[in-house]
């Protein structure tokens, strides 16, 4: 019985398994003669289109393009600056002659002493100002001492003020300087160096 199904599974694949194409020529199978015929079929046709120039044609919103004819300008070459400080407008408070001839006045000016404490303050013609609180800390001990705060401030001959609060206690003296424009002041400008 095995021998039977053996033999019928052996000719199912050697009918199914037989192919079409056994690899050989067969002249007439394909046509008459079995010859290649060439046809026009795929042939190349030249089709005559020269470039045809144009000139500018993007325009990107901004126009046709236009060649700069500036050089190029290499990092020995280019513009160099620096800041500079222009001089300061004319201030009254520095010409020839002012304190000579119209002395510093005093605009403003205030004193109050205690015991255990003082204030001051006062204001000059030429811009300068200053004013302190101090109070008398510890004291009758071995660490009195007085402690105070305050600033004193002035017009310089660049035309700034020149504004320095202070601090002064047990920890020592601890100032902060401010440089302030006013109207009389110079300006910082760029100025070529080459």
């Amino acid at each position: 019985m095995l021998s039977i199904k053996y033999i019928i599974a052996f000719c199912v694949v050697a009918v199914v398994g037989t192919p079409d194409e056994d690899g050989k020529w067969h002249p007439y199978k394909y046509g008459n003669s079995g010859k290649y015929i060439p046809t026009d079929e795929g042939k190349y046709i030249h089709i005559p289109n020269p470039y045809i120039h144009i000139d500018n044609p993007y325009n990107g919103g901004f126009g046709p393009y236009s060649h700069d004819y500036e050089p190029y300008v290499s990092a020995a070459t280019e513009d160099r600056y620096r800041l500079v400080m222009t001089p300061p407008k004319d201030i009254p408070y520095y010409k020839e002659g002012y304190y000579k001839n119209n002395g510093i006045k005093i605009i403003s000016q205030k004193h109050v002493y205690d015991e255990d404490k003082y204030d001051f303050n006062f204001e000059t013609e030429n811009k300068i100002r200053a004013k302190e609180n101090a109070i008398l800390k510890n004291p009758n001990t071995i660490d009195e001492g007085i402690a105070s705060k305050g600033f004193y401030e002035y017009l310089g001959p660049d035309g700034f003020m020149y504004r320095v609060d202070y601090t002064a206690d047990e920890n020592g003296f601890r100032p902060k300087v401010k440089r302030l424009e006013t109207p009389y002041s110079g300006k910082w400008v760029l100025e070529k160096v080459n």
